[in-house]
């Protein structure tokens, strides 16, 4: 029985940017969620406060959060490769849906780590300009509210949710798929070297 391995490749890049679609990360400060995103969420600019901030207004703020270019690129990334996938013929396919797959993967996971630093990197440059606009307090020097800050910060966790599990898992499926569909042209060309009559598919 002849299994096409790249249409099962196909459906893993399907499945990946349907997790788009599902909760990507949770934000937390101390273990408590203060903010929760989809994939497509953070591709708009569009995180919803969750816990104690769940219920909070948020019609009138002016100071939503930018676009996450870098998850545009990953989802971007991962629709031109199933696109193409559709118009090439079995091996350029597969070339195409085994290199989009991992540079998904790969640019995926820099832009959760990347909004990871940037988070903490922000929270505690505001909390450093706070302080050396305030100085030194009854309650604590400039330096202490230096390591607070840093305290304040290093207590911010970014947790990757079921969208991201799946959006990786889906590609990594992808890439596995069109790797045997290369191994299965390279086997058969090789059979055909050699004389011998390719399998029956």
């Amino acid at each position: 029985m002849f299994i096409d391995f790249n249409q099962i490749a196909r459906i893993g890049k399907l499945v990946a940017l349907l997790g788009f679609f599902l909760p990507w990360v949770t934000v937390s400060c101390s273990n408590t969620d203060i903010l929760t995103a989809t994939g497509w969420q953070l591709m708009t600019g569009d995180p919803q406060p969750a816990g104690p901030l769940a219920n909070m207004d948020t019609s009138d703020r002016t100071d939503d959060a930018e676009p996450a270019v870098i998850i545009i690129a990953a989802f971007a990334i991962i629709l031109i490769g199933l696109a193409c996938s559709l118009f090439t013929r079995t091996q350029a396919a597969a070339i195409t849906m085994l290199v989009t797959s991992v540079l998904g993967i790969g640019v995926s996971y820099y832009g959760v780590e990347n909004m990871r630093t940037e988070m903490q990197r922000q929270i505690a440059k505001g909390q450093d300009e706070q302080a050396e606009h305030i100085g030194d307090n009854p309650f604590f020097s400039r330096d202490q509210q230096n390591q607070l800050s840093q305290a304040v910060a290093s207590s911010i966790t970014v947790k990757e949710e079921e969208g991201y599990v799946v959006t990786h898992g889906g590609l990594l499926i992808a890439a596995i798929f069109s790797l045997l569909t290369l191994f299965r042209r390279r086997s058969i060309e090789a059979t055909s070297d050699n004389g011998a009559a390719p399998p029956s598919t």
